[in-house]
């Protein structure tokens, strides 16, 4: 790597502010919102999680237009060099990142191609089963002889593996299998939470021994049954994680999904959605307007999350680390 491109990285590493997971629908005013936070790089669920490879290739080719549409504000990120130039040039970094690894079901060489269109994040399952494991609603076996390879060729090709959505022994087969560090990009601790979509204990210290990161999240499920959370409610779940496995395997992953349909929304994710398991226990407060935690629901509340962060007296380097510089470790060590 040439010397002013590690000069660069070694610069990034003490001040990048990476999104760990966002779900936005891309209207204009949710791109100014996010191009006037603090947010350097954001991992974009760029298609949606039940989609088939065709679908999803359709997908991605939508969301390379809009960054094409919007190149004075983003930038695609393939590599951690290319973060680098994002920062730089006053752009936001946009990972793609599948949250599910169905479009690389039935064919040898799709997860080839979902490389080589961009995508450098992909979740391994998302709440149901499928061929390579199993998500939190589902029974789950573990990871398949399929899933262990597809985890494999995810290795090799630079991807970065993401157990957020899967059960539990999904998520330990995963981390097991891996020879890099993997993600939970965006969840909480079940000991502090009992939602089926957080993490145990046991899976968050499997994870961080072998260098990964879980994204603390400010999804209210992932927070609160009783009602609607604040911002306190993320900071204790991140307290938690911090005391646990150390500052270093702690981020940010917002999972904020600004700007999507309220009707689709609800369908899907709501308390009589999908999946009951995980919103049919919230009360009637939970709806489309108190699905994030009171003052952190938007890109534009990042400077207030970060300040809330910062008054638990965490030192310079242990902000930029939580921030950012945990996740770009990762990046750094699968996309090389």
């Amino acid at each position: 790597m040439q010397t002013r491109q590690m000069e660069a990285i070694t610069s990034l590493r003490r001040r990048v502010v990476i999104d760990g997971s966002v779900a936005p629908t891309m209207t204009s005013d949710y791109i100014e919102r996010l191009h006037e936070s603090p947010i350097d790089v954001v991992n974009w669920t760029v298609c949606r999680p039940w989609s088939s490879y065709h679908e999803a290739v359709d997908e991605i080719g939508y969301g390379l237009t809009v960054l094409d549409e919007h190149s004075d504000r983003f930038m695609l990120v393939k590599s951690v060099t290319d973060i680098a130039t994002a920062v730089e040039s006053g752009r936001v970094g946009v990972i793609f990142g599948p949250q599910n690894a169905l479009p690389a079901e039935g064919s040898e060489y799709a997860l080839r191609v979902l490389y080589e269109l961009g995508v450098r994040i992909m979740q391994l399952t998302y709440n149901e089963a499928n061929s390579f494991g199993a998500g939190v609603t589902a029974e789950d076996n573990g990871l398949s002889p399929a899933g262990r390879k597809l985890v494999e060729e995810m290795a090799r090709l630079g991807i970065v593996v993401d157990v957020s959505h899967c059960g539990d022994r999904t998520t330990l087969d995963a981390i097991e299998t891996s020879p890099h560090p993997i993600l939970v990009t965006h969840a909480n601790l079940r000991s502090i939470h009992p939602s089926p979509r957080n993490k145990t204990d046991e899976a968050v210290r499997a994870l961080a021994e072998r260098g990964g990161v879980i994204g603390v999240t400010l999804w209210s499920p992932m927070l609160r049954f009783d009602e609607r959370p604040g911002v306190d409610d993320f900071l204790r779940q991140l307290s938690y994680a911090v005391d646990l496995v150390g500052i270093e395997h702690v981020g940010i992953g917002s999972d904020f999904s600004e700007g999507a349909d309220r009707a689709s929304w609800d369908q899907e994710f709501g308390s009589n959605g999908k999946y009951p398991t995980i919103t049919g226990r919230l009360g009637s407060w939970y709806g489309y307007d108190t699905r994030f935690a009171a003052g952190g629901s938007s890109a534009s509340d990042f400077p207030a999350i970060i300040e809330a962060i910062s008054s638990l007296g965490f030192t310079d380097d242990e902000m930029q680390a939580l921030l950012g510089g945990n996740f770009l470790r990762v990046f750094e060590e699968v996309w090389k």
